[in-house]
């Protein structure tokens, strides 16, 4: 039986907790640890500790390790150090719909009713949402995160460290950019460069002034 350690005591590291309980290995092959986390004054889960900080905590290879994170700056911050000591990273996938040939990473990170089609792949420590559907032959950048109720269409190419807010829809062999940030409710008809922010139905460079 392995330790699972999950990296984030906040709210969506809590509801991560709460996914890794509905994943049908959960008590057979390993069981809930607790938090890693260094801030101070968060809510306490009296059966979950929190028990280290992720950028100091000392990896033994009995354990399994979940990157909670929504920021994927923060993700790709904090699970470094972990992999520096060779740390393996778990998916949580119990309710996900994968169609044939998905490839997925490590430490990626599902919530209930995602939809993924054929011959897609899925890169590294990315995030998905509830009831988000992506496309056949899409690719996902590692440490992305798709927020809830977003559409991707097929053939569409989501690069590294992307941010898709709610209710989002990106188009059928659209190209987002590294970096870029798709507001909530946008409908992206065309590619977004990198490092940019678009917003709006149809979605247009933004910029918070």
């Amino acid at each position: 039986m392995r330790d699972v350690y999950i990296i984030n005591a906040g709210g969506f590291g809590r509801n991560m907790a709460s996914v890794a309980r509905a994943d049908p290995a959960y008590g057979k092959e390993w069981v809930i640890k607790g938090f890693l986390d260094g801030r101070q004054g968060l809510k306490q889960v009296p059966e979950l500790p929190i028990l280290g900080d992720p950028m100091t905590f000392r990896y033994e290879p009995s354990q399994i390790i979940v990157c909670a994170l929504g920021d994927p700056g923060a993700r790709r911050k904090y699970a470094q150090p972990l992999l520096a000591q060779g740390a393996y990273f778990m998916n949580l996938k119990p309710w996900l719909y994968a169609a044939d040939r998905v490839e997925m990473g490590i430490g990626c990170l599902f919530e209930h009713h995602v939809s993924i089609g054929p011959d897609t792949r899925v890169c590294d420590f990315v995030v998905v949402l509830a009831n988000t559907i992506i496309g056949y032959d899409v690719q996902v950048g590692s440490y992305t995160t798709i927020a809830s109720f977003v559409f991707i269409g097929g053939g569409a190419q989501i690069g590294e460290n992307v941010t898709i807010h709610p209710h989002a829809t990106i188009l059928p062999g659209i190209k987002v950019g590294d970096g870029a940030v798709i507001g909530a409710g946008s409908v992206v008809i065309r590619d977004v460069p990198p490092g940019i922010t678009v917003f709006g139905n149809p979605a247009k460079p933004f910029s918070f002034r």
